[in-house]
């Protein structure tokens, strides 16, 4: 299965791991597209076993909101914003969805600590997951723009 494959079942609602991406679909404009969706995923995990009480990791909500600081992130505001990428509007909806998701995430550790359980749940749920998948469909669409991939 490639990447076009799985996004269409992964946005879909199923929760298929992510595939060993073909050569054209791993690197892009200097960013690790298999590794970037990879820890992108599993930031879930990482929030549900946090909230869940699987986890002992502390999150820091002050590193944890900066959307900056990871591979993404940083690829995103120094790489590829020095190249005709950041003209195109999928990059504009890539980086929103990005700051996003990072809020959004940060507001889980939040809700979570201030209002409980159930709150946090529904804020993974429903403004994270959104997020998460706006990230994945961004990104895909600016490779399938740049690269020439055929969506479904």
């Amino acid at each position: 299965m490639g990447l076009l494959d799985w996004l269409q079942h992964w946005l879909g609602g199923s929760s298929a791991s992510l595939p060993s991406l073909s050569e054209k679909e791993r690197r892009f404009q200097g960013l690790d597209v298999q590794g970037v969706l990879e820890a992108h995923l599993a930031w879930r995990k990482r929030l549900e076993d946090a909230i869940e009480g699987r986890s002992t990791e502390e999150l820091d909500l002050s590193v944890l909101v900066r959307d900056d600081q990871c591979q993404l992130g940083r690829w995103i505001y120094h790489e590829a914003a020095k190249t005709t990428l950041a003209l195109h509007p999928e990059f504009a909806r890539l980086r929103e969805a990005h700051r996003r998701f990072h809020l959004a995430a940060g507001r889980v550790v939040q809700a979570f600590r201030l209002k409980g359980l159930h709150t946090a749940r529904e804020l993974l749920a429903g403004d994270f997951d959104h997020h998460s998948r706006l990230i994945v469909q961004n990104l895909v669409e600016l490779m399938q723009k740049e690269q020439g991939l055929d969506l479904p």
